[in-house]
């Protein structure tokens, strides 16, 4: 067979892919795509005159919008996906077959549960399998942020370098590995102690900012669960970018902020924009922590 996957560019992502390696080991073509959810409909419009060459075409972990669920709607496409909205709005798929639950954390997860008849996998595997399933940023003990330390610091493909570093599961680090964690909590350290933390208010939401261009979600996260805000913003003064994040426990859709505020957009977890003079405006009001 010939399969083809779209996965999300971070450690969940990765690790659902990794499953469906296992899956399909004994296929003829296995090729990778790892997008956003902004760069994905560029990317599928663009690949659209290769994608009846492939048996299977599995989209995974990507939180996909009404027109990018009309895109990707095809006999041959597996959907796999946890989010919320994603699934409110699983019933616009037509034709492709759709395992979207998100009464599970991750596709990690889903994907184990759904192919476990299928998989015979080894304790190493099932050792990985289980770190990556764990992966939190809320949680800022656990030993998984490790991994995901690892696979931010792999150059692009990463989704295919990870795969290629973990095939076989999850032994000791190799002493590159552990370089590779050490440098990723060093330069996040100096991120926030150069650049300072900043406290506000929009409506009657905490929010929690600073500066940084290097791990900006995870520094997000990280921000919103040591600081119990509602709602994260970071700052990326190179690129000009404003990210924002929210808590698990938080109501509104950051993607109408991203909108309003930065001229951008994205998801109501996760959203971004450009820096622009009404952003600035607003951050005028935040104080140091």
């Amino acid at each position: 067979m010939n399969i083809q996957v779209w996965t999300d560019t971070d450690l969940h992502g990765a690790g659902g892919a990794l499953i469906l390696r296992w899956l399909y080991k004994n296929s003829e073509a296995f090729n990778i795509n790892d997008v956003t959810e902004s760069t994905f409909s560029g990317r599928f419009k663009g690949a659209e005159q290769s994608l009846n060459h492939y048996d299977r075409i599995f989209i995974v972990d990507l939180d996909l919008n009404k027109d990018q669920i009309k895109l990707a709607d095809r006999d041959n496409v597996v959907v796999i996906d946890t989010h919320h909205k994603h699934c409110v709005n699983k019933h616009l798929y037509k034709k492709s077959k759709i395992i979207i639950d998100d009464s599970y954390y991750s596709c990690v997860a889903l994907i184990q549960e759904k192919f476990k008849s299928h998989l015979n996998l080894t304790e190493p595997q099932l050792k990985l399998i289980n770190m990556v399933s764990e992966y939190d940023w809320y949680k800022s003990n656990n030993e998984s942020l490790k991994l995901n330390a690892i696979y931010y610091n792999l150059n692009s493909p990463k989704t295919e370098n990870f795969i290629s570093n973990f095939y076989n599961g999850l032994e000791e680090f190799t002493i590159e590995q552990k370089n590779s964690i050490k440098l990723f909590f060093k330069k996040f350290k100096e991120q926030i102690n150069s650049n300072g933390i900043f406290k506000g208010k929009i409506k009657d939401y905490k929010v929690i900012a600073s500066f940084g261009d290097y791990a900006v979600g995870e520094l997000a996260h990280f921000l919103l669960s040591k600081y119990s805000a509602d709602i994260s913003i970071i700052v990326n003064t190179k690129a000009k970018t404003v990210s924002f994040r929210k808590s698990k426990e938080c109501n509104v859709d950051v993607s109408f902020l991203a909108k309003k505020l930065c001229d951008g957009g994205g998801h109501a977890s996760a959203a971004g924009g450009k820096l622009t003079n009404q952003f600035a405006s607003l951050t005028k009001q935040f104080t140091p922590c």
